[in-house]
Parts: structure tokens; sequence; C-alpha cells
């Protein structure tokens, strides 16, 4: 009775799922994770809606195409997982293979005595299936969907586990698994139960999760450059006046500026322009280091974080990125000469630095290196100031 009470509840959810996940598909049909996480319920449903009238079917529906359509519905399961994570194609085959090497062991387990093979068939093919599909969202590396990740690989992991005992008591123990444990009965049917809300609130976590971190990402990221903008910038800049203030190690910062960049755009179009921009933002990245921010606060303007670095490390490493630009401009355009000028500023162990101070200090010797002739690097000093003045 409680078996059977289970079974009618996972129906009725089946049913509610399929429809509200038919209509999320709709809306985004050209979204394939979507449209597979629909599919697995239709199959699933199918499945449910044959085996009410199973008696009025030939067995080989009844036991070979039934028995595949539960199969069938974790592959799709399995193919909404591949297009999230935009990876691991090639375990499709696993999934095919699965699928067509369990038919034939359905149509041969069709007779009553052979019910109880041919079910924990399926829970093998199952168990199988949704192993393969938690070990690919266990290997991805995309940390903003690594805990809906690890939460929906661990119960897959579970799930298979329920399936394997069932396979194992039928195959090796050569009983009937809902004879031989009505525990291991009810942990099934209780599993099937959870995992047709699981996967898909499982599922509807992945997708709100990433949607949310693409959305701070834009809030955080110039949209041409695609490194930080002033926001993300001065974010990073704050963290490392904290950690400044905690650790003691002193950091650099540096504004850049692409000189004529005007003339530039006047001579050769702001499409020329914007390529300059990407590609100098690309340089950048290439020939700091792991550990260096890069960010782009407006027009050619850049800033650069330089953390773990004296005044005369951030010189030596600025005068060398200075010359790359140079020797290899081609990689910055193929056409265009491009230059650039450079302000740092360094904590230098002083107390009471603030974000603005740095700012200030950074743009002051700027202001200087495009004084000096441009394609230059200065240094903050206290004669920047006054410079500065003087020019006002």
């Amino acid at each position: 009775m409680l078996i059977d009470a289970i079974l009618f509840i996972q129906n009725i959810q089946l049913i509610c799922f399929t429809v509200i996940f038919g209509m999320v598909a709709l809306q985004r049909w050209p979204d394939k994770t979507r449209r597979w996480l629909w599919f697995s319920f239709v199959t699933n449903a199918v499945g449910a809606g044959l085996g009410f009238v199973s008696d009025h079917l030939p067995l080989w529906v009844s036991k070979g195409i039934v028995s595949e359509t539960y199969a069938v519905s974790y592959v799709c399961i399995h193919l909404a997982v591949v297009y999230f994570l935009g990876a691991y194609r090639r375990t499709l085959w696993f999934s095919a293979a699965i699928v067509l090497g369990s038919l034939p062991f359905y149509l041969m387990w069709m007779g009553p005595a052979d019910t109880f093979r041919n079910n924990a068939m399926g829970d093998l093919g199952i168990a199988l299936q949704v192993t393969i599909t938690g070990v690919i969202l266990l290997l991805s590396t995309e940390r903003s969907t690594r805990w809906p990740r690890i939460t929906l690989g661990s119960f897959l992991f579970a799930f298979a586990a329920v399936e394997y005992a069932r396979a194992f008591v039928a195959f090796v123990m050569g009983r009937d698994p809902d004879v031989f444990s009505p525990k291991l009965e009810l942990t099934s049917s209780v599993a099937y139960v959870v995992s047709i809300s699981v996967l898909p609130l499982g599922f509807v976590w992945l997708m709100n999760v990433r949607l949310e971190s693409e959305l701070i990402q834009q809030n955080l990221v110039d949209s041409l450059t695609l490194v930080l903008n002033r926001r993300g910038l001065m974010q990073a800049l704050e963290r490392e006046i904290a950690r400044y203030a905690l650790y003691g190690e002193d950091f650099t910062l540096v504004m850049a500026d692409l000189d004529h960049f005007k003339q530039l755009n006047d001579t050769y179009g702001h499409a020329a322009g914007d390529a300059v921009l990407v590609g100098v933002s690309e340089f950048f990245r290439r020939y700091l280091r792991a550990t260096d921010v890069v960010g782009r606060i407006g027009g050619e303007e850049f800033v650069l974080l330089l953390p773990h670095t004296t005044e005369e490390q951030a010189v030596g490493l600025l005068e060398r990125l200075r010359g790359s630009i140079h020797t290899n401009r081609e990689e910055i355009h193929s056409t265009v000469r491009v230059t650039a000028s450079f302000g740092a500023a360094n904590t230098g162990k002083r107390s009471g630095i603030t974000a603005e101070i740095l700012m200030h200090e950074a743009d002051r010797a700027l202001y200087r290196a495009k004084k000096d002739g441009r394609d230059r690097v200065r240094v903050f000093s206290t004669e920047d100031e006054t410079v500065v003045a003087q020019m006002a």
C-alpha cells in the first residue's frame, strides 16, 4: 500500500514537471539544456503511461520498450548536463551503448519468471547512466556552478548506489530485490520520487547560479576589452589595500594611457581604435604576471595593479612592458603603431594609504610622462604636484 502511494505521488510529480518544464523549454527553445531536460520528463511520462496499460500491450512493448523509456529519460538528463557544461560530448557514446546494449536483455527476460531480472536490468542501466552524469558534473571546473554541481553529482552517486544494490541482488544473488529486502524496495521507490524533484530543481539551481555569475561579470567587466571596468577595478584595488594593511606587502598602481589615441581614431577610424584597445588589453594580460590585474577606466586609459612589487621592481617591469609594445607591436595591431605612457604610484610602506591617494599619485605621474614626451615610465614624486600646479 505504501509503495503504491509513493508511486502515485511520483506520477503526479512527473506530470507536473512535464508541463512546467515544457513551458520553460518553449520560452527558449534554442536552449538545448532546457529541451533535453523536458524530453527526459516526456519519455518518463510516456513510460509511465504505457505502464498503466501494460496488460493490453504486447510483451515486447510492455517489457522492452517501456523499460527503455526510463533508461532514455536518464540519457536525456545526461544530454542536458553535457549541453549545459558545453563539454564531454564523447560520453554520449557510452549513453547510447547502455541503451542499445540493454534492449536485447529486456526482450530476453519477458516471461513472468524473469520480471525481476528485467527490472534489475533497468536498474543497472540507470545506475551506469547516472554514474557517468555524476562524474562529469564533478569533473567540470566551472567555478560559479561548483556547489550545485557537487550537490547534484553527490545525489546521483547516492541514487546509483541504490540501483547497483538492486542489480547485485538480482544478478549475483539470483533473488528478486523487492522480495529479498522490503527496505531496499522502499528505498528505491523513495529514491525515484526524490530524483523527480531533485534533478529539475538541481538544474534550476545550476542555471540560476550561472546567470547570476554572468550578470555580476557583466557588471564588473568592460564589454569591449573584457578586462575589469572601473567598478571591478576599484573592488580589486580595495582588496589590495586591505591586504597591504594586513600584511604590509607593497604593491604598485599604474595608470597607462595610449599616446595620440584621438589622432589614431581620426586617421584610421573608430573600428581600428577599438581593435587597438582590444589588442592592448590582450597584450597586457599576456605579458604581465598571473597575479597582476588589468582594468580599463575609460577611453584609452588602463589601470594595472602589480601586487608584491617595490617601486624599483615596478619600474623594471613597466620598462620591459613598454619595450615589448615596440618590439611586438604587430601583436596589438597589424598596421597601427602604438605607444603608451605609464604613471606609477607605490605604497612604499606608508600608512593611511587609500585608493583615492594611489589613483591621484599615479595620475600625476602619468601627467609627467606625457609632459616629458610620451612613451615614458614615470613614478610619482612630490615634484609632480608642483609641476601640475604650475601647468594649471
